[in-house]
């Protein structure tokens, strides 16, 4: 598998914002990673803390990751949305 595959934005180029790209494709995975984070701790603080009558509290920590990691793939679909438009308002420059 290429590792290419895993890249988020992959269709996407810059030749003036490659910064802007870069910085996109790094929060986009750690939102992804949030948020897988998220599911697994709610999987794992459910089973252990049923007992105990804490599933609430673990109910907040689960909702916390998995917001903050859709923050942080919006954020990343931001900066990825702004790239999109300039190149395309370049390539539109370079066409005519």
């Amino acid at each position: 598998m290429e590792p290419r595959r895993w890249m988020p934005y992959r269709s996407l180029q810059s030749r003036h914002l490659g910064l802007a790209l870069a910085t996109a494709r790094v929060v986009a995975w750690v939102g992804m990673l949030l948020i897988a984070a998220g599911i697994a701790y709610g999987i794992t603080a459910t089973l252990s803390h049923l007992k105990a009558g804490l599933v609430a509290m673990a109910l907040g920590m689960v909702i916390n990751l998995v917001g903050t990691g859709l923050t942080a793939l919006l954020l990343g679909g931001a900066l990825a949305a702004l790239v999109g438009i300039e190149e395309s308002q370049r390539r539109r420059i370079d066409r005519d």
